[in-house]
């Protein structure tokens, strides 16, 4: 009787045992096919915690100057070969959908045959597992296609004539270039009084009670590279609108590393905006209207 009993059991917690390898199954297949819209992923791209996971994404990506851009590579099913993981091939090109004509001492040319690897212009760093973005200030279509064009006159359509402002596609592909993501780019393009602009959405100035009210900042090392220590000098309160200086020195400094930070809306976790680098580990931001939380990186 008893042994029955433990054969009952142990058929039972076999059972269990299944069902949850098979939902843990059904749960990764859904993680790494985009919802079960797309084939198995073995190699995606992650942005702003985002998985990025369909060849077919429409995603654009507005850059500003003087931020960092921080994108993670992964291969999932490359369990335990985090030492020497594989390989992966990143660029940027010209978005051939926002094709035009421009002119380099008077001959015609077409952005779409624009042959050059752009990257250089976007600061582009690859790294094993990960890559940045850093776009310097001034960094525009003109300046870029002058020093394609070094030593001639270039003449370009202005962006409401080309009707597009993302005019470049990072293209990141895996180590056999089976899997392949296409993000379209654009530089965010400051006014000609010198203000940052966002966009075509206007930006509403805060308010007398806002001004003069003192938010809270805090910050987390949200990821620093070979776990280096990172001193941190930071205001803890600011008023709306100033613009906070801050340092952050990792102990060790590493070439081709740098240090970058996020800020958010704390109450929220709502992400706001990037801080602006100035220099290695000397950094700014504007005071958003609410308590900030910043995310520190060196990477």
């Amino acid at each position: 009787m008893e042994n029955g009993k433990g054969k009952a059991i142990a058929t039972a917690i076999s059972f269990l045992l299944v069902v949850v390898f098979i939902a843990v199954t059904i749960g990764i297949v859904l993680k790494y096919t985009n919802g079960g819209n797309e084939s198995f992923k073995t190699f995606y791209v992650q942005y702003g915690g985002e998985k990025i996971l369909s060849t077919d994404t429409k995603k654009r990506l507005k850059l500003n100057d003087g931020q960092w851009y921080y994108f993670e590579v992964n291969y999932p099913l490359d369990v335990g070969n985090k030492e020497s993981p594989r390989d992966y091939t990143v660029k940027i090109v010209p978005n051939e959908k926002a094709d035009f004509r421009f002119t380099a001492d008077g001959k015609i040319y077409q952005w779409s045959g624009v042959s050059e690897d752009l990257s250089q212009y976007f600061g582009l760093q690859k790294k094993a597992d990960s890559f940045t973005l850093f776009v310097k200030e001034g960094t525009g279509l003109k300046t870029i296609l002058q020093d394609v064009y070094a030593e001639k006159m270039v003449s370009t359509p202005s962006l409401s004539e080309i009707d597009s402002e993302y005019l470049y596609t990072l293209i990141v592909s895996s180590y056999n270039e089976k899997i392949t993501y296409r993000i379209e780019l654009a530089i965010e393009q400051k006014p000609e009084n010198g203000d940052e602009g966002d966009g075509d959405r206007p930006v509403e100035p805060p308010n007398e009670e806002e001004q003069a009210k003192d938010y809270t900042i805090t910050y987390e090392i949200a990821y620093s590279f070979d776990d280096t220590p990172i001193a941190v000098e930071l205001p803890t309160k600011a008023r709306t609108g100033e613009t906070v200086e801050f340092t952050a020195i990792p102990e060790r400094r590493y070439e081709d590393y740098g240090v970058w930070a996020e800020v958010y809306d704390k109450a929220s976790g709502e992400f706001l905006y990037y801080a602006t680098t100035k220099s290695y580990g000397h950094c700014s931001f504007e005071m958003p209207a609410c308590n900030a939380h910043l995310k520190i990186y060196h990477v």
